[in-house]
């Protein structure tokens, strides 16, 4: 009896040895198969890879650090990451892959795939299928990333254009809150502007009106254009630009376009009841530092810049002003992305790196440390609770663009209508049809 007790005590020792061999094994094998890249989320395997990633608003330490993360998981593919200065970037980066030595990565402007299309490598839908692309970004990064189905690019934030508003000034002048409408915009700048006897502006309502002095001039009028049901470009074609076209709309035959540069340019001209801005007065963001404006419309990234700048501002932001409320609401974005080199033989894993830093975790985590608002949908409601940054994320979701062949020049040319109607040397139909031309110019050169 005391024999077979003993034998049936070795037989179990025995089969929980082997078991606990088996799991032992198991789990080594895959701990290497991770370290050499295969993925058990995607049953995929990737290379090992050195790849090289350029970026320009993202510090080194940052990146590292999700670096270091990333390579937890795919421990077979290394990256060195570097920052570049926006002066010397863009021609850097279009020389270095002209010469073969480019990086695998590389932070792009979301307007830049008709420029830049031939240096974008495409995603593989083994690493995201574009359902799930969709669905985890908002509308305007799927319209600025992807094209004829492929994903070209992952967008760590997104940013929209909003009201910054000196709350002194709007006390002073018995204003409760800040405008909603571009009709309550009109109604306030002349409570809010202060002109001296002899004409000299001291205190501006609002910075509007011109082209060279006010941060991101072209994007107030696009948007302008945008709320004012200005078709940009073709839906059907995005190298046909259109937005300089008549619709129809409450019954009548309207130019959203012309509309829109009347609105901004009224701000400039002294015949206006709103004239309160011109071309002398400094640069629209120094001046709301320095208290000579009461509102200015701009993005995200200034609310720290002017926190630092003027400790003592009292301001504060509020929603971008829209034509109407009830309908065709419309915000504007401006932000960059990072794409994937088509010189890269590592593309797979290029964009697995960029998959895992769009992930949920990574995403709120880097809303955290930089206060650029998330691209991501089920983000919004926990960042829009943020006091300072909350007003921009709430309004990803309105956001639009259109799809321009080389923003820069398009920056150039809309400034350049802005100046025409300001000097009196263009109307408004002209100055607009002559920014059609151009920019239609330029997109059929870059379409051939």
């Amino acid at each position: 009896m005391a024999r077979s007790t003993s034998l049936d005590s070795f037989v179990k020792n025995r089969k929980v040895i082997i078991v606990a061999g088996v799991f032992m094994t198991a789990m080594i094998i895959l701990m290497l198969a991770v370290a050499l890249g295969f993925n058990p989320r995607r049953g995929q395997t990737l290379q090992n890879a050195d790849l090289i990633m350029w970026g320009l608003w993202d510090d080194s330490e940052l990146m590292n650090k999700y670096i270091s993360e990333f390579r937890k998981q795919y421990g077979n593919i290394k990256i060195e990451y570097r920052k570049l200065t926006p002066q010397e970037y863009e021609t850097e980066l279009v020389n270095a892959l002209a010469e073969n030595r480019g990086p695998d990565i590389f932070a792009m402007h979301h307007t830049w795939y008709s420029k830049h299309k031939n240096k974008l490598a495409p995603m593989s839908e083994e690493i995201m299928t574009l359902k799930d692309y969709k669905d985890r970004f908002v509308d305007v990064v799927y319209d600025d990333f992807v094209v004829d189905d492929k994903v070209y690019g992952f967008p760590f934030y997104t940013d929209t254009l909003a009201l910054f508003y000196n709350k002194d000034a709007f006390n002073d002048a018995g204003i409760v809150s800040p405008p909603r409408t571009w009709q309550e915009v009109q109604q306030i700048v002349p409570r809010l502007t202060k002109i001296d006897p002899f004409g000299n502006i001291t205190q501006a309502g609002i910075a509007l009106g011109t082209g060279d002095n006010i941060n991101r001039s072209p994007d107030l009028l696009s948007v302008l254009m945008l709320q004012s049901g200005a078709q940009m470009t073709d839906p059907n074609d995005y190298t046909k630009i259109t937005f300089n076209q008549n619709r129809s709309q409450s019954g009548q035959d309207i130019n959203p376009a012309d509309l829109a540069l009347e609105y901004y340019t009224d701000f400039a001209n002294p015949r206006k009841t709103v004239y309160n801005w011109n071309s002398t007065l400094d640069n629209s963001i120094d001046a709301f530092y320095e208290r000579e404006v009461a509102m200015m419309i701009t993005y995200s990234y200034q609310v720290e810049a002017i926190k630092a700048k003027a400790p003592r501002l009292n301001f504060a932001v509020a929603p971008l002003p829209q034509v109407s409320l009830e309908s065709g609401l419309a915000n504007y974005a401006n932000y960059w992305g990072y794409g994937v080199s088509s010189q890269s033989k590592y593309s797979n894993e290029a964009y697995t790196f960029l998959k895992f830093m769009t992930e949920k975790e990574q995403s709120q985590e880097y809303f955290l440390n930089t206060k650029r608002p998330t691209p991501r949908r089920d983000l919004i409601e926990v960042q829009s609770q943020d006091l300072d940054y909350g007003v921009f994320v709430n309004q990803v979701l309105q956001a639009k663009t259109w799809r321009q062949p080389d923003n820069n020049t398009v920056d150039k040319i809309l400034i350049e209508a802005i100046n025409n109607v300001n000097l009196g040397l263009f109307s408004y139909s002209r100055a607009m049809s002559q920014a059609q031309a151009q920019i239609q110019a330029l997109a059929d050169n870059f379409a051939k």
